[in-house]
């Protein structure tokens, strides 16, 4: 009996230094590259975890599981747990209008005949509101969503209308789960901040898990930074706070999938709730409330960006794995690391990370490169110079700036994505390869 307990402390030992050596493997070239200033990575096996430390941290060192980073749209799933709690209390119903804990006379009713949207459209992504309403107008673009509140937030609704669509598909709506927040605030009676903390945070001792940080945990939160390598300004979120407000660290994160995983008593049948499969949505495979649920129905992920923050967690109650990343880098490495993080729970190699280091070109090489591209008939990519930079854009997409490589291979830091470039046999560039996601787009240039 002792020696079988011994050999499994050993093995126990073994994995879990296995574990590290593959994390390290896979993380730390992307801190050489200078791709990410800081990560942290923590891992769950049989409910134990670890949390690995990389880059530089708040205080000059190596960041750890106190770190304290904006988490983005993680928010979401707190939202929902909170909605689930509130369930479970007979405070609200999943199908309840959501106009039912609005301001009386805030926002018309629908039309006579016409289903409104309800607390479970707006959990499940299936309310058919858009992403972000369209009289968000920031005073501060650096700062977009602190200036959005309730007053315009009503405005926005009246103007729309809260009328459930036919046939709503799924929609991923900031503004849908920013409501849902606001509304079950009001329904609370505390702000949104407060509602989380009691119904959440304090029930599971998450003591760093906040929107508003103490003298202590704003030492020890980190600076974030742009695609560019730019120190940028923190998110404030007023009336949509519902939707990506608050700050965590690891060893916060790590406990609230622990409670995923083995739910304490108090909260399990809210978790439980939280986790049934409401909707498939295709190749994403499900949605439960905010919880993405993978196509192999075992797997609950979210993640969630802020400009110079990302942000990844993921569950899997049958072999009792979880995972979390947080970067201070605004961009989708999050998703990549968490991906490649969960192979590595899983047994299997992690495949390394595209690492790509940006050289200078002279400004007559960088004058070959602007032009129009077509992509597919009636979509163009557009590449700009500005100065020494070369920028990209696609239709009713943001531009965002473009880094050299090599000579014709250009790559983005907000996605993993690279442009190559086709020449002739007089050296002048016919065309483009947009590498993304597995796929090669060949665009021919047509300007």
């Amino acid at each position: 009996m002792k020696t079988l307990l011994l050999l499994t402390l050993m093995a126990s030992a073994i994995q879990a230094s296995d574990r590290k050596a593959a994390i390290d493997q896979l993380v730390q070239p992307v801190i050489d590259s200078g791709t990410a200033p800081a990560v942290v990575v923590a891992v769950i096996e049989n409910g134990k975890p670890q949390i690995f430390g990389y880059g530089k941290g708040a205080g000059g060192g190596a960041p750890d599981g106190s770190t304290i980073f904006e988490i983005g749209s993680v928010t979401k799933t707190f939202t929902t747990l909170a909605l689930a709690q509130m369930v479970q209390r007979k405070l609200v119903a999943l199908d309840d209008p959501i106009r039912k804990y609005l301001p009386e006379g805030a926002v018309p009713a629908a039309s006579e005949g016409q289903t409104e949207i309800r607390l479970i459209d707006l959990a499940t992504q299936h309310s058919g509101l858009p992403r972000l309403p369209n009289n968000m107008h920031p005073k501060d673009p650096a700062d977009p969503y602190a200036d959005y509140t309730p007053k315009l937030l009503y405005e926005f609704l009246a103007e729309h209308g809260l009328a459930l669509p036919a046939k709503p598909d799924f929609l991923y709506s900031n503004l849908g789960m920013g409501l849902l927040g606001h509304a079950l605030s009001l329904r609370y009676g505390k702000s949104y901040e407060q509602m989380i903390v009691d119904l959440v945070a304090d029930p599971l001792k998450m003591q760093d898990t906040r929107v508003t940080l103490s003298g202590d945990q704003q030492k020890r939160f980190i600076q974030g930074y742009d695609a560019e390598g730019d120190p940028v300004h923190v998110w404030n979120l007023d009336a949509l706070a519902g939707a990506g407000a608050l700050r965590s660290d690891a060893a916060d994160l790590v406990t609230y999938l622990q409670a995923q995983m083995d739910p304490p008593a108090s909260l399990k049948a809210a978790i439980d709730l939280a986790h049934t499969e409401q909707h498939k949505i295709g190749a994403l495979g499900a949605i439960a409330l905010a919880w993405i649920i993978k196509p192999d129905g075992k797997t609950y992920l979210h993640d969630g960006g802020t400009a110079g923050f990302s942000t990844y967690v993921s569950f899997n109650a049958t072999t009792k794995t979880g995972v979390v990343v947080l970067v201070n880098f605004g961009g989708t490495l999050m998703d990549q690391l968490g991906a490649q993080v969960e192979k590595i729970l899983a047994g299997e190699t992690a495949q390394p990370l595209p690492v790509h280091r940006a050289i200078t070109l002279d400004s007559k090489m960088l004058e070959e490169y602007p032009g129009s591209y077509e992509m597919i008939p009636g979509v163009r990519l557009a590449i700009t110079r500005e100065g020494d930079k070369l920028f990209v854009q696609l239709p009713r997409q943001p531009k965002f700036h473009l880094y050299a490589e090599a000579k014709d291979k250009l790559f983005l830091r907000i996605v993993d994505a690279t442009i190559t470039f086709d020449r002739n046999d007089q050296g002048q560039i016919t065309g483009c390869v947009l590498h993304q996601n597995g796929r090669d787009l060949k665009g021919k240039r047509v300007e």
